[in-house]
C-alpha cells in the first residue's frame, strides 16, 4: 500500500493465522479489493482463489515474510507500458534475515539481477535465479496456461512460470524489486525435502517427455556453467562493494510507513 501504486488492487487470503493477522487485515479492510481468513486447501488453492478473485492486467503475490521494495510497481508499470508484447518480467532481488537485514555468504549468492528464463531452463535446469517475489506477469498469459496448480505444495511458481515461459521469454528489469526473508522458522528452511521432491516430479514430467537422457544431462550442464559463472560475477560485485542493496520501507508502530529507515 506504501508503493503509491494509482491502480493497485489488494488481495489478502489468510489461513487462518492465530496470531495477529486478522487484526491487521481488518484494520486495512476498506482498502482490499477482497479479503479471506481461514482454513484453505493450501497455498497454491488459496494464491488461486486471491487471483480468481482479482480484476488487475498484472498479477504477482508476496508472501507473508517478503517485501517489495519501495517502487516496486511503478517500475513493473513503467516495463509493462513499454513493453506491450510482453506477458512476464523478472527483477532484481536480494535474501533477507528476520531483522531485515541484507543476508551477505561468501560461499552461496544472495541475491539476483534477474535472468531471462526460457521454458527450456526452467525444464532441465530449475527456478535458480527468478525470484517468485520479483516475477510479475499478464493476468491474461496466467489464465491461458490454466492458473496455479493447486496440487503442489512448494514448486507452484515453478510449474507456472515453466508455463508462462511456454508462451514467451521472462523479460528482466534490472533495479531491485522485492525481498525474499529466510530464516529457521521459513518455509524454505522447514520444508526443504518437500521441495526437492516436487522440483524432481516436475522435472520428470516437463523434461522425460520425448527427451534422450544424454540431451537432458547436456542441457543441465549448459544452463548450470551459465548459471555459475553468473552468480561468480554477482559474487565478486558484492565483495567488492559494487553492489548496494536498497532499505526497504519500515513500519512504525500504528502501521504507518516511515521511509528513512
Amino acid at each position: 500500500m506504501s508503493q503509491g501504486y494509482p491502480a493497485l488492487e489488494y488481495i489478502i487470503v489468510d489461513g487462518g493465522s492465530t496470531d495477529n493477522s486478522l487484526e491487521i487485515i481488518e484494520r486495512y479492510a476498506d482498502r482490499l479489493k477482497w479479503w479471506a481468513s481461514g482454513p484453505d486447501g493450501g497455498q497454491a488453492e488459496a494464491i488461486a482463489r486471491g487471483f480468481d478473485h482479482s480484476t488487475g492486467e498484472i498479477l504477482c503475490w508476496v508472501n507473508s515474510d517478503d517485501v517489495l521494495l519501495p517502487g516496486a510497481l511503478q517500475a513493473v508499470g513503467d516495463y509493462f507500458r513499454s513493453n506491450p508484447r510482453a506477458e512476464v518480467v523478472t527483477g532484481a532481488a536480494y535474501c533477507i534475515d528476520e531483522a531485515d537485514r541484507p543476508i551477505r555468504h561468501l560461499l552461496q549468492c544472495t541475491y539476483t539481477r534477474g535472468v531471462h528464463a526460457s521454458a527450456s531452463r526452467f525444464m532441465f535446469y530449475g527456478q535458480d535465479g527468478v525470484y517468485q517475489q520479483a516475477t510479475f506477469w499478464r493476468s491474461t498469459a496466467y489464465f491461458a496456461v490454466g492458473g496455479m496448480r493447486k496440487s503442489l505444495s512448494f514448486a507452484m511458481d515453478l510449474d507456472l512460470f515453466t508455463r508462462l515461459a511456454q508462451r514467451k521469454r521472462f523479460g528482466v528489469i534490472s533495479r531491485y524489486l522485492a525481498c525474499f526473508r529466510l530464516h529457521d522458522a521459513s518455509k524454505s528452511s522447514t520444508l526443504e525435502h518437500i521441495r526437492k521432491e516436487e522440483v524432481a516430479l516436475l522435472r520428470l514430467d516437463r523434461s522425460a517427455l520425448g527427451t534422450h537422457p544424454l540431451l537432458r544431462r547436456i542441457l543441465f550442464g549448459w544452463y548450470r556453467t551459465i548459471s555459475l559463472l553468473r552468480k561468480s560475477i554477482l559474487q565478486g560485485r558484492a565483495v567488492l562493494g559494487f553492489e548496494q542493496f536498497p532499505p526497504i520501507a519500515k513500519l512504525s508502530p500504528d502501521f504507518g510507513v516511515r521511509r528513512d529507515a
